[in-house]
């Protein structure tokens, strides 16, 4: 899944064409300068650049279901519906180069302006901008739905709500011009539905239809109330509106923006940019908002219809907030679910970490040993040899012989016997042991993984060191930092077990001090030896992960690890461990 802090760039098709933002251009210019004229000429010369813009539209947009096959089906349906607003354009210059006047509304004309507005909210829904998830649907159906109703809203707070007040209305206009308002609010609602979770796309193509009906809807909200009143007039300022919002309808074919589609099941974009988080507040916020303002400006204002719609977007706000409650509960369960499996899994990998680093130890340890036992094994057989001899001669072996083979029996014994206890990790109970006496114990098997090159010397002192901890823990320990001891000095050299008492923030502590006289490292590689698989071994002489076990199990017996070395004067590694009572 991409993260949800990162926004996707959107995919551009090339720069803008000059010659279309010149013709861009030449609208607005014409626009503006169409004010220079009478009001009729006015009027006449803005609805015949608006039908221009929108044929123009129309055929961009057949153009651009050509060079787009997956969005092929909802840019055709586009034009359809930019075609049947240029007919409502055509029709009403018509009307006014033959009559003088504008068409009476309603007519029939406008029954291709509704038209319209249903193919355009169809060809949105046809582009593959929808969501694969259900509940990703159902997130973004309600934010649809509440920038909607906001829409809506305002279109009944300042235009709809006067004209359904005004007696002489009669029904026919009033529910065609609810009919337009639904329209317009219904396809911006769609805009936010298409973009809610990924703004990105308002960059492209969506962007500047919500745009081109944004404009729309604010043209007939401030319209609306200057008719009721007679303050609306032939070629008014308003009408610049219009044609606005056609240039926009315009650049959205333009666009040299692909349309971003859908994610595929299982990997929906969170977007965390400002539009995502308002539109799931969007009707809550505007339903307080007008109505905080009407109790203080216009309390007349606050009749039936907008206590019931705030009432309903205040509600609809509120089953948006539960429902990302709802989800967010969701995502900490699974978030507390999916840390839970990493723990466990962590906590495998590092016991497998610790298993394959003792085994790794072993292997050094039985090659020490198998040295130690043949020369057992060479002293048994040389002592029978002599003890055979003597048999043949018809004298009896001498026990000095039979002695020679029981002792190094004994010490054969007694090294496989360590090495197995080393071996064990099923007793590894934590109890009370003696830190000293551990060490001591632990003198055989140093000294068979150091070999005869490099002496061993323990200074433990004659006080005894209770701690808390595995046998099977402070062998490892010890092992493993001998053992890179050894690796340290391949000419020989010599290795210190020094313990000590020793007292931090009046705490009693064991002080375990394992020195070497080899050659050091620089500060680079000492900030680097406890990373697991960091080594400075050559291929096939270290896992790299000796040091990093000794650090986990420094911590697991709680005490501390720390390293002083400098190169060609030894290492020394400082090990703490909390003394107990007993």
């Amino acid at each position: 899944m991409p993260s949800p802090e990162a926004q996707p760039s959107p995919t551009l098709l090339g720069p803008w064409p000059k010659h279309i933002l010149w013709v861009v251009a030449g609208y607005l210019a014409l626009g503006a300068g169409s004010f220079l004229l009478a009001p009729h000429a006015r009027s006449l010369g803005l609805n015949l650049l608006n039908t221009l813009a929108f044929f123009q539209a129309s055929a961009q947009a057949l153009g651009r279901a050509r060079r787009e096959p997956m969005a092929r089906r909802g840019w055709q349906v586009l034009s359809a519906g930019l075609f049947a607003q240029s007919v409502n354009q055509a029709w009403a210059t018509i009307h006014m180069m033959r009559l003088g006047n504008p068409p009476p509304f309603p007519s029939w004309a406008d029954l291709f302006s509704l038209l319209s507005l249903t193919l355009i909210a169809s060809a949105l829904l046809a582009w593959p901008l929808a969501s694969a998830s259900g509940s990703e649907r159902l997130r973004k159906g309600m934010d649809g739905l509440g920038a909607a109703m906001s829409a809506f809203f305002i279109g009944w707070y300042f235009a709809l709500g006067p004209l359904f007040r005004r007696p002489e209305t009669l029904p026919l206009d009033r529910w065609t011009m609810a009919s337009f308002f639904i329209g317009n609010a219904t396809i911006l609602g769609t805009c936010a539905y298409l973009g809610a979770r990924r703004a990105s796309r308002f960059r492209g193509p969506l962007g500047w239809i919500t745009l081109g009906f944004t404009i729309s809807l604010l043209q007939i909200v401030f319209q609306v109330p200057l008719a009721l009143v007679g303050q609306y007039r032939l070629g008014d300022p308003l009408d610049l509106m219009v044609l606005l919002a056609a240039v926009f309808m315009l650049l959205a074919p333009l666009a040299p923006v692909a349309l971003e589609p859908g994610p595929p099941p299982g990997e929906e974009i969170q977007d965390r940019s400002p539009v995502a988080l308002i539109l799931p507040m969007l009707p809550a916020a505007t339903a307080l908002a007008f109505v905080l303002a009407s109790l203080v400006w216009a309390p007349a204002r606050l009749d039936t219809p907008v206590l019931a719609m705030a009432t309903l977007m205040a509600g609809l706000g509120l089953f948006r907030g539960l429902l990302a409650l709802r989800d967010l509960q969701r995502l900490s369960a699974s978030l507390e679910t999916r840390v839970g499996e990493r723990t466990r899994d962590l906590e495998i990998m590092q016991e497998a970490m610790l298993r394959t680093e003792r085994m790794n130890a072993m292997a050094v340890l039985g090659a020490g040993m198998a040295h130690d036992l043949n020369n057992a094994l060479a002293t048994v057989r040389a002592c029978a040899e002599l003890a055979l001899t003597r048999l043949e001669e018809g004298r009896p072996p001498a026990a000095k012989d039979l002695d020679h083979i029981l002792v190094a029996a004994d010490q054969s014994a007694a090294l496989t016997r360590r090495l197995m206890m080393y071996g064990r990790v099923e007793d590894d109970q934590a109890s009370h042991l003696c830190l000293r006496d551990e060490l001591a114990h632990m003198e055989t098997i140093l000294r068979m993984l150091i070999g005869r090159h490099i002496s061993l010397r323990l200074e433990l002192g004659g006080s005894p060191m209770p701690i808390l901890g595995s046998r099977s823990q402070i062998e490892q320990i010890f092992v493993n930092l001998v053992a890179n001891a050894r690796d340290a000095m391949p000419q020989g050299g010599t290795i210190t077990l020094r313990l000590s008492r020793a007292i931090s923030r009046g705490k009693p502590l064991a002080r375990v001090e394992v020195q070497d006289t080899g050659m050091g490292m620089t500060p680079e590689v000492q900030a680097q030896i406890f990373n697991p698989f960091f080594t400075t071994k050559g291929p096939g002489r270290g896992t790299g992960l000796g040091l990093a076990s000794v650090r986990q199990l420094m911590q697991e017996l709680g005490g501390s690890l720390s390293v002083a070395s400098q190169p060609g004067t030894g290492t020394t590694f400082m090990l703490r461990l909390p003394l107990v009572e007993g």
